[in-house]
């Protein structure tokens, strides 16, 4: 696109060459052609930003979402996590312990990450402990939290001692990206939807609050069968989302297929990075950048994804920090999940210094 002085240096050119005069900087003239350049450079800009919006490829934010209603597609927007707990007492209860509906426990961090209770439990006489469900205070992928990471009660109920998360906590989602939804928006064009495909199968799971990926698996079970795995990002979902996807499905399915959701597997990605970080930085703190960074890419891949080394390489080629690295060559990282089951980081180790 032609630059502002560009274009006031070509009108001022023009205008000597038509009057014969060329106007000093501080005439009226001179100052009539500054203000229409930049009227016209931001016309320029102007189109230039609507181009960028008129394709799926480059467009952003409201166009993009524009783009996908096209395509029968909606950003897939934030969900909460959700677990259950274990709470406890050292001895045997003597009489009935209430735990209502709306107990608030969290994570032992700088910044706790809050759950409630969804529902009313008893501890009752003579037992120890009891489950209940619980639903993180608000939406994201922060609050799927492992095991053992919920141990405070921030309500605690009279004579409750302790409380765990036996299982990890899954389901959190963040409001959908743009590059994730234009990847989608991209791959509907790939594999059109025709109501009785894998596409249309996967399209109609991914519109589904909690789920961000999915893989269809077409005759698992015999003829007239489909086979649905869901996954949230990086994580498994939970059986009321699949309980979700299974009532939708149930109603757009063929006549006389017989279709089943299921919650996909994960595949751990494990990897040995040898790190050299710049001057004055700490080791310590590119490496967890580096981990954030791996952990997040590995985990968008979705069901079916494939890990793949090169952009692994090219993601920690431009990351701050980060001088020179070196993966073993006897490592295989390029990593393609089946369709019933999602990659997830699991030990990504560094070591300081290159070999």
């Amino acid at each position: 696109m032609e630059s502002y002085n560009s274009i006031l240096s070509r009108m001022k050119n023009k205008y000597a060459e038509l009057s014969g005069n060329t106007p000093s900087d501080n005439s009226d003239i001179s100052v009539r052609l500054s203000v229409l350049a930049g009227e016209i450079y931001s016309s320029l800009v102007n189109m230039e930003w609507l181009k960028r919006q008129m394709f799926a490829s480059t467009a952003q934010g409201e166009y993009l979402d524009l783009h996908a209603q096209e395509r029968g597609l909606v950003r897939r927007q934030p969900s909460c996590a959700v677990g259950s707990v274990i709470f406890s007492v050292s001895e045997p209860a003597v009489a009935d312990i209430n735990i209502p509906a709306g107990t608030v426990v969290a994570t032992q961090e700088e910044t706790p990450l809050r759950f409630e209770t969804t529902q009313a439990v008893v501890i009752p006489v003579g037992a120890t402990s009891a489950h209940a469900q619980i639903k993180a205070t608000d939406t994201g992928r922060k609050y799927n939290v492992s095991a053992g990471k919920i141990t405070v009660m921030v309500t605690p109920p009279a004579s409750v001692e302790s409380v765990t998360n036996p299982d990890p906590c899954i389901s959190g989602t963040d409001t959908e990206g743009d590059e994730s939804l234009r990847a989608r928006i991209i791959e509907s064009y790939k594999f059109a939807s025709n109501g009785t495909n894998c596409a249309y199968y996967k399209t109609e799971a991914l519109q589904v609050e909690g789920v961000a990926g999915a893989g269809v698996v077409p005759r698992g079970r015999g003829a007239g069968t489909v086979d649905v795995y869901i996954s949230g990002e990086g994580t498994e979902v939970s059986e009321e989302v699949i309980a979700q996807v299974q009532e939708k499905l149930q109603l757009l399915r063929e006549v006389n297929v017989d279709v089943m959701v299921y919650s996909a597997e994960s595949e751990s990605v494990n990897m040995l990075i040898y790190l050299d970080v710049e001057d004055g930085y700490e080791f310590d703190e590119v490496k967890d950048n580096c981990t954030d960074a791996i952990t997040e890419y590995i985990g968008s891949r979705g069901v079916g994804g494939s890990v793949l080394l090169n952009q692994i390489v090219d993601l920690l080629f431009h990351l701050e920090g980060v001088r020179d690295f070196y993966i073993p060559s006897g490592s295989n990282y390029n990593i393609r999940c089946a369709e019933n089951k999602f990659p997830v980081a699991g030990s990504i180790r560094f070591v300081e210094g290159v070999e």
